[in-house]
Protein backbone atom coordinates (compact mmCIF):
# COMPACT_ATOMS: atom_id res chain seq x y z
CA UNK A 1 0.00 0.00 0.00
CA UNK A 2 1.31 3.42 -0.95
CA UNK A 3 0.42 7.05 -0.25
CA UNK A 4 0.32 9.60 -3.03
CA UNK A 5 2.37 12.68 -3.84
CA UNK A 6 0.87 16.07 -3.04
CA UNK A 7 2.42 18.32 -5.72
CA UNK A 8 -0.37 18.09 -8.27
CA UNK A 9 -2.93 18.71 -5.53
CA UNK A 10 -1.04 21.72 -4.17
CA UNK A 11 -1.56 23.70 -7.34
CA UNK A 12 -5.23 22.74 -7.52
CA UNK A 13 -5.75 23.61 -3.88
CA UNK A 14 -4.18 27.03 -4.26
CA UNK A 15 -6.36 27.81 -7.27
CA UNK A 16 -9.47 26.83 -5.34
CA UNK A 17 -8.28 28.79 -2.32
CA UNK A 18 -7.70 31.86 -4.45
CA UNK A 19 -11.26 31.54 -5.73
CA UNK A 20 -12.52 31.38 -2.16
CA UNK A 21 -13.89 27.84 -2.38
CA UNK A 22 -14.22 26.08 0.98
CA UNK A 23 -13.84 22.32 1.35
CA UNK A 24 -16.95 20.18 1.50
CA UNK A 25 -18.13 19.23 4.98
CA UNK A 26 -18.47 15.53 5.71
CA UNK A 27 -21.11 13.96 7.90
CA UNK A 28 -20.34 13.23 11.53
CA UNK A 29 -18.85 9.84 12.45
CA UNK A 30 -15.54 8.23 11.51
CA UNK A 31 -15.22 6.45 8.19
CA UNK A 32 -13.43 3.12 8.33
CA UNK A 33 -10.46 2.67 6.00
CA UNK A 34 -8.56 -0.53 5.20
CA UNK A 35 -5.59 1.21 3.60
CA UNK A 36 -4.05 4.63 2.92
CA UNK A 37 -6.64 5.74 0.36
CA UNK A 38 -9.42 7.94 1.74
CA UNK A 39 -11.36 8.43 -1.48
CA UNK A 40 -11.69 12.10 -0.51
CA UNK A 41 -10.30 14.98 -2.59
CA UNK A 42 -10.20 17.31 0.43
CA UNK A 43 -8.30 15.04 2.85
CA UNK A 44 -5.89 12.24 1.95
CA UNK A 45 -2.54 10.78 2.97
CA UNK A 46 0.54 12.13 1.24
CA UNK A 47 4.26 12.82 1.77
CA UNK A 48 6.29 16.03 1.62
CA UNK A 49 9.82 17.20 2.30
CA UNK A 50 10.62 17.95 5.92
CA UNK A 51 12.49 21.17 5.03
CA UNK A 52 9.67 22.56 2.92
CA UNK A 53 6.32 21.54 1.51
CA UNK A 54 7.75 21.61 -2.02
CA UNK A 55 11.15 20.08 -1.11
CA UNK A 56 12.11 16.68 -2.59
CA UNK A 57 10.50 13.72 -0.80
CA UNK A 58 10.28 9.95 -1.10
CA UNK A 59 7.21 7.79 -0.57
CA UNK A 60 6.94 5.51 2.48
CA UNK A 61 5.59 1.99 2.60
CA UNK A 62 2.35 1.47 4.49
CA UNK A 63 0.67 -1.45 6.25
CA UNK A 64 -2.13 -2.07 8.73
CA UNK A 65 -1.15 -2.93 12.30
CA UNK A 66 -2.75 -4.10 15.51
CA UNK A 67 -2.05 -1.27 17.92
CA UNK A 68 0.67 -0.42 18.68
CA UNK A 69 -0.36 0.10 22.29
CA UNK A 70 -4.13 0.76 22.42
CA UNK A 71 -5.24 2.34 19.15
CA UNK A 72 -7.27 5.56 19.60
CA UNK A 73 -10.07 4.27 17.37
CA UNK A 74 -10.88 0.60 16.98
CA UNK A 75 -8.09 -1.97 17.24
CA UNK A 76 -5.81 -1.15 14.31
CA UNK A 77 -3.92 1.77 12.80
CA UNK A 78 -1.98 2.60 9.64
CA UNK A 79 1.75 1.93 9.90
CA UNK A 80 4.16 3.93 7.76
CA UNK A 81 7.80 3.01 7.11
CA UNK A 82 9.92 5.82 5.58
CA UNK A 83 12.26 4.82 2.77
CA UNK A 84 14.82 7.36 4.00
CA UNK A 85 15.09 10.30 6.42
CA UNK A 86 14.04 13.74 5.22
CA UNK A 87 10.44 12.99 4.21
CA UNK A 88 7.26 13.32 6.24
CA UNK A 89 4.11 11.29 5.61
CA UNK A 90 0.66 12.15 6.92
CA UNK A 91 -2.70 13.69 6.09
CA UNK A 92 -3.27 16.57 3.67
CA UNK A 93 -6.39 18.57 4.55
CA UNK A 94 -7.98 21.62 2.97
CA UNK A 95 -9.55 24.24 5.18
CA UNK A 96 -11.80 27.22 4.64
CA UNK A 97 -10.54 29.27 7.58
CA UNK A 98 -6.98 29.71 8.81
CA UNK A 99 -8.44 30.71 12.18
CA UNK A 100 -10.03 27.23 12.58
CA UNK A 101 -8.07 24.68 10.56
CA UNK A 102 -9.77 21.67 12.19
CA UNK A 103 -7.04 19.17 11.25
CA UNK A 104 -5.69 16.64 13.77
CA UNK A 105 -4.41 13.08 14.08
CA UNK A 106 -2.98 10.60 16.57
CA UNK A 107 0.56 9.25 16.12
CA UNK A 108 2.64 6.59 17.87
CA UNK A 109 6.16 5.27 17.36
CA UNK A 110 7.76 2.49 19.37
CA UNK A 111 11.14 4.19 18.92
CA UNK A 112 9.96 7.80 18.82
CA UNK A 113 9.92 9.95 15.68
CA UNK A 114 10.07 13.54 14.46
CA UNK A 115 7.71 15.29 12.09
CA UNK A 116 6.65 18.56 10.56
CA UNK A 117 3.47 20.45 9.76
CA UNK A 118 3.21 22.73 6.72
CA UNK A 119 0.45 25.30 6.19
CA UNK A 120 -0.25 27.28 3.02
CA UNK A 121 -2.88 30.01 3.00
CA UNK A 122 -3.95 33.05 0.99
CA UNK A 123 -5.33 35.93 3.06
CA UNK A 124 -6.38 39.51 2.30
CA UNK A 125 -2.88 40.75 3.22
CA UNK A 126 -0.94 38.41 0.91
CA UNK A 127 -0.13 40.22 -2.35
CA UNK A 128 -1.36 38.70 -5.61
CA UNK A 129 0.74 35.71 -6.66
CA UNK A 130 1.90 35.06 -3.11
CA UNK A 131 0.79 32.98 -0.15
CA UNK A 132 1.68 32.54 3.50
CA UNK A 133 3.70 29.43 4.28
CA UNK A 134 4.00 28.15 7.85
CA UNK A 135 6.27 25.39 9.15
CA UNK A 136 6.28 23.73 12.61
CA UNK A 137 8.54 20.93 13.82
CA UNK A 138 7.09 18.13 15.97
CA UNK A 139 8.70 15.48 18.17
CA UNK A 140 6.83 12.36 19.34
CA UNK A 141 8.37 10.27 22.15
CA UNK A 142 8.02 6.49 22.32
CA UNK A 143 5.64 4.72 24.66
CA UNK A 144 2.13 5.91 23.83
CA UNK A 145 -0.16 7.60 21.35
CA UNK A 146 -0.01 11.37 21.07
CA UNK A 147 -2.68 13.62 19.64
CA UNK A 148 -1.41 16.35 17.32
CA UNK A 149 -3.65 19.29 16.38
CA UNK A 150 -2.48 21.69 13.69
CA UNK A 151 -4.41 24.51 15.36
CA UNK A 152 -2.29 24.17 18.54
CA UNK A 153 1.12 24.29 16.83
CA UNK A 154 3.28 27.39 16.55
CA UNK A 155 4.50 27.92 12.98
CA UNK A 156 7.34 29.96 11.51
CA UNK A 157 5.67 32.00 8.76
CA UNK A 158 7.09 33.16 5.44
CA UNK A 159 5.56 34.97 2.48
CA UNK A 160 6.36 32.93 -0.68
CA UNK A 161 6.06 33.54 -4.40
CA UNK A 162 3.62 30.99 -5.83
CA UNK A 163 5.24 31.14 -9.25
CA UNK A 164 8.78 30.36 -8.13
CA UNK A 165 8.08 29.05 -4.60
CA UNK A 166 10.90 31.29 -3.44
CA UNK A 167 10.60 33.08 -0.07
CA UNK A 168 9.68 36.76 -0.22
CA UNK A 169 9.80 37.82 3.44
CA UNK A 170 9.65 36.25 6.91
CA UNK A 171 6.49 36.90 8.93
CA UNK A 172 7.28 35.78 12.48
CA UNK A 173 5.98 32.88 14.57
CA UNK A 174 2.40 32.30 15.64
CA UNK A 175 -0.39 29.75 15.82
CA UNK A 176 -2.70 29.71 12.79
CA UNK A 177 -5.45 31.55 14.65
CA UNK A 178 -3.06 34.23 15.94
CA UNK A 179 -1.56 34.67 12.47
CA UNK A 180 -5.04 35.03 10.96
CA UNK A 181 -5.90 37.67 13.55
CA UNK A 182 -2.91 39.73 12.41
CA UNK A 183 -2.84 39.07 8.68
CA UNK A 184 -6.46 38.27 7.91
CA UNK A 185 -8.30 34.99 7.57
CA UNK A 186 -8.16 32.82 4.48
CA UNK A 187 -8.44 29.32 3.07
CA UNK A 188 -5.66 26.88 2.21
CA UNK A 189 -4.30 23.49 3.19
CA UNK A 190 -2.22 21.81 5.90
CA UNK A 191 0.01 18.72 5.74
CA UNK A 192 1.11 17.15 9.03
CA UNK A 193 3.49 14.23 8.70
CA UNK A 194 6.13 12.20 10.53
CA UNK A 195 9.18 10.08 9.81
CA UNK A 196 11.64 12.95 9.24
CA UNK A 197 14.28 10.98 11.19
CA UNK A 198 13.57 7.80 9.22
CA UNK A 199 11.75 6.07 12.10
CA UNK A 200 8.59 4.10 11.42
CA UNK A 201 5.33 5.21 13.03
CA UNK A 202 1.58 4.67 13.06
CA UNK A 203 -1.35 7.02 12.38
CA UNK A 204 -4.97 6.82 13.47
CA UNK A 205 -8.00 9.01 14.21
CA UNK A 206 -7.25 11.35 11.30
CA UNK A 207 -9.52 14.40 11.13
CA UNK A 208 -9.67 17.14 8.55
CA UNK A 209 -12.01 18.99 6.17
CA UNK A 210 -14.95 17.90 8.31
CA UNK A 211 -14.15 14.17 7.97
CA UNK A 212 -12.78 11.57 10.39
CA UNK A 213 -11.01 8.32 9.51
CA UNK A 214 -10.35 5.10 11.42
CA UNK A 215 -7.95 2.48 10.04
CA UNK A 216 -9.10 -1.10 10.53
CA UNK A 217 -8.52 -4.57 9.06
CA UNK A 218 -9.43 -5.75 5.61
CA UNK A 219 -12.26 -8.21 4.90
CA UNK A 220 -11.05 -11.72 4.04
CA UNK A 221 -12.91 -14.87 2.99
CA UNK A 222 -11.70 -18.40 3.78
CA UNK A 223 -12.95 -21.36 1.74
CA UNK A 224 -12.42 -25.11 2.07
CA UNK A 225 -12.73 -28.12 -0.22
CA UNK A 226 -12.11 -31.88 -0.15
CA UNK A 227 -10.94 -34.10 -2.99
CA UNK A 228 -13.73 -36.64 -2.35
CA UNK A 229 -16.77 -36.56 -0.06
CA UNK A 230 -16.74 -40.29 0.71
CA UNK A 231 -13.93 -42.59 1.80
CA UNK A 232 -13.32 -45.97 3.38
CA UNK A 233 -12.15 -46.19 6.96
CA UNK A 234 -8.37 -45.70 7.06
CA UNK A 235 -8.17 -43.86 3.74
CA UNK A 236 -6.55 -40.45 3.41
CA UNK A 237 -8.24 -37.42 1.85
CA UNK A 238 -6.90 -34.04 0.71
CA UNK A 239 -8.38 -31.01 2.49
CA UNK A 240 -7.62 -27.68 0.78
CA UNK A 241 -8.11 -24.10 2.00
CA UNK A 242 -7.70 -20.68 0.43
CA UNK A 243 -7.96 -17.07 1.66
CA UNK A 244 -9.01 -14.22 -0.64
CA UNK A 245 -9.67 -10.51 -0.18
CA UNK A 246 -12.71 -8.54 -1.31
CA UNK A 247 -11.31 -8.38 -4.86
CA UNK A 248 -10.77 -12.14 -5.06
CA UNK A 249 -6.98 -11.85 -4.75
CA UNK A 250 -5.38 -14.82 -2.97
CA UNK A 251 -3.59 -13.59 0.15
CA UNK A 252 -1.66 -16.76 1.08
CA UNK A 253 -2.46 -16.66 4.81
CA UNK A 254 -1.36 -19.61 6.97
CA UNK A 255 -4.32 -21.70 8.19
CA UNK A 256 -5.16 -24.14 10.97
CA UNK A 257 -7.19 -27.25 10.08
CA UNK A 258 -9.95 -28.16 12.56
CA UNK A 259 -12.12 -31.30 12.66
CA UNK A 260 -14.96 -32.85 14.61
CA UNK A 261 -17.50 -35.62 14.57
CA UNK A 262 -20.82 -34.24 13.28
CA UNK A 263 -22.31 -32.23 16.12
CA UNK A 264 -19.19 -32.53 18.29
CA UNK A 265 -16.64 -29.94 19.43
CA UNK A 266 -14.09 -28.51 17.00
CA UNK A 267 -10.42 -29.29 17.66
CA UNK A 268 -7.24 -28.37 15.78
CA UNK A 269 -5.92 -31.18 13.59
CA UNK A 270 -3.02 -29.44 11.79
CA UNK A 271 -1.34 -26.26 13.10
CA UNK A 272 -0.30 -23.34 10.85
CA UNK A 273 -0.40 -24.95 7.43
CA UNK A 274 1.58 -22.79 5.02
CA UNK A 275 0.16 -22.37 1.52
CA UNK A 276 1.69 -23.73 -1.65
CA UNK A 277 3.04 -21.28 -4.28
CA UNK A 278 -0.49 -20.95 -5.69
CA UNK A 279 -1.72 -19.68 -2.31
CA UNK A 280 -3.65 -22.84 -1.37
CA UNK A 281 -3.06 -24.72 1.89
CA UNK A 282 -3.33 -28.52 1.56
CA UNK A 283 -3.28 -31.36 4.09
CA UNK A 284 -3.47 -35.15 3.53
CA UNK A 285 -5.33 -36.59 6.52
CA UNK A 286 -6.63 -40.09 7.39
CA UNK A 287 -10.28 -40.64 8.26
CA UNK A 288 -11.68 -43.50 10.35
CA UNK A 289 -15.24 -42.21 10.72
CA UNK A 290 -17.50 -39.55 9.24
CA UNK A 291 -15.75 -36.24 9.96
CA UNK A 292 -16.33 -32.54 9.39
CA UNK A 293 -13.35 -30.31 8.51
CA UNK A 294 -12.95 -26.53 8.43
CA UNK A 295 -10.10 -24.01 8.19
CA UNK A 296 -9.40 -21.44 10.90
CA UNK A 297 -7.67 -18.22 9.83
CA UNK A 298 -5.94 -16.79 12.91
CA UNK A 299 -6.03 -13.08 13.62
CA UNK A 300 -3.30 -11.13 11.84
CA UNK A 301 -2.00 -7.59 11.79
CA UNK A 302 -4.30 -6.68 8.92
CA UNK A 303 -7.42 -8.86 9.44
CA UNK A 304 -9.62 -10.39 12.12
CA UNK A 305 -9.77 -14.15 12.54
CA UNK A 306 -12.29 -16.19 10.57
CA UNK A 307 -13.40 -19.70 9.62
CA UNK A 308 -14.43 -21.43 6.44
CA UNK A 309 -17.69 -23.27 6.03
CA UNK A 310 -17.19 -26.97 6.97
CA UNK A 311 -16.86 -29.82 4.50
CA UNK A 312 -17.88 -33.38 5.40
CA UNK A 313 -16.14 -36.65 4.56
CA UNK A 314 -18.54 -39.59 4.97
CA UNK A 315 -16.97 -42.91 6.00
CA UNK A 316 -18.99 -46.11 5.45
CA UNK A 317 -18.37 -48.44 8.36
CA UNK A 318 -17.83 -52.18 7.49
CA UNK A 319 -20.84 -54.48 8.00
CA UNK A 320 -20.72 -56.38 11.31
CA UNK A 321 -19.61 -60.06 11.18
CA UNK A 322 -22.48 -62.62 11.33
CA UNK A 323 -23.04 -64.14 14.76
CA UNK A 324 -21.29 -67.49 15.41
CA UNK A 325 -23.31 -70.79 15.51
CA UNK A 326 -24.15 -71.80 19.06
CA UNK A 327 -21.91 -74.65 20.24
CA UNK A 328 -19.39 -74.15 17.48
CA UNK A 329 -15.86 -74.96 18.61
CA UNK A 330 -16.98 -77.04 21.66
CA UNK A 331 -16.35 -80.75 22.13
CA UNK A 332 -18.89 -82.92 20.31
CA UNK A 333 -21.12 -85.65 21.82
CA UNK A 334 -19.33 -88.74 23.05
CA UNK A 335 -16.10 -87.00 23.80
CA UNK A 336 -14.47 -85.94 26.96
CA UNK A 337 -11.91 -83.36 27.55
CA UNK A 338 -8.29 -84.18 28.23
CA UNK A 339 -7.32 -85.07 31.76
CA UNK A 340 -10.68 -86.77 32.54
CA UNK A 341 -9.49 -90.34 32.03
CA UNK A 342 -12.08 -90.91 29.30
CA UNK A 343 -11.45 -92.45 25.88
CA UNK A 344 -12.25 -90.44 22.74
CA UNK A 345 -15.05 -91.95 20.67
CA UNK A 346 -14.44 -91.48 16.94
CA UNK A 347 -17.03 -89.50 15.01
CA UNK A 348 -18.90 -91.41 12.29
CA UNK A 349 -17.24 -91.20 8.90
CA UNK A 350 -19.21 -89.59 6.12
CA UNK A 351 -18.78 -89.76 2.41
CA UNK A 352 -18.42 -86.80 0.04
CA UNK A 353 -21.69 -85.80 -1.67
CA UNK A 354 -22.18 -86.91 -5.22
CA UNK A 355 -23.35 -84.83 -8.06
CA UNK A 356 -25.92 -87.46 -9.11
CA UNK A 357 -27.39 -90.73 -7.81
CA UNK A 358 -28.73 -91.67 -4.44
CA UNK A 359 -26.96 -90.44 -1.39
CA UNK A 360 -24.57 -93.13 -0.03
CA UNK A 361 -22.72 -93.44 3.19
CA UNK A 362 -19.62 -95.49 3.90
CA UNK A 363 -20.24 -98.83 5.75
CA UNK A 364 -19.59 -98.49 9.44
CA UNK A 365 -18.20 -101.02 11.88
CA UNK A 366 -19.52 -101.41 15.33
CA UNK A 367 -16.97 -100.43 17.88
CA UNK A 368 -16.82 -102.58 20.98
CA UNK A 369 -18.21 -100.90 24.02
CA UNK A 370 -15.53 -99.48 26.18
CA UNK A 371 -15.47 -98.67 29.82
CA UNK A 372 -13.21 -96.47 31.80
CA UNK A 373 -11.08 -99.58 32.70
CA UNK A 374 -11.03 -101.45 29.37
CA UNK A 375 -13.17 -103.69 27.01
CA UNK A 376 -16.33 -105.11 28.37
Amino acid sequence: MRVRSTKMFVAATMLLAAAGTAPAQAADGARTLTGPSTGDADVFLTYVGCKGVFAPATAPQSRLNLGPYDAPLGRRSLGLVPSAPGSAAGPFARFGSLASIGSSLSVASTSGTTGVSHVMSITPTSPPGTAWSGRAEIAVPAGSWRGVSAEALTYDWTLVNLGTLAPVAPAGSATPAAFAAEHGDGSGFVVTGFGCDGSSFNLDAVRGSGASFDFEGIALTTTSSVDRPQAAAGDKVWISGRVTDANGRVTGDALVLESRRPGGAWAATEQHVLPDPDGTARVHVPVSETTEFRWHRPESQYADEGWSEPVTVTVEQPAPAPPSTPGAGTPGPGTSGPGTGGTETPAPETSAPQESGPEKSAPQKSAPEKTASGTK
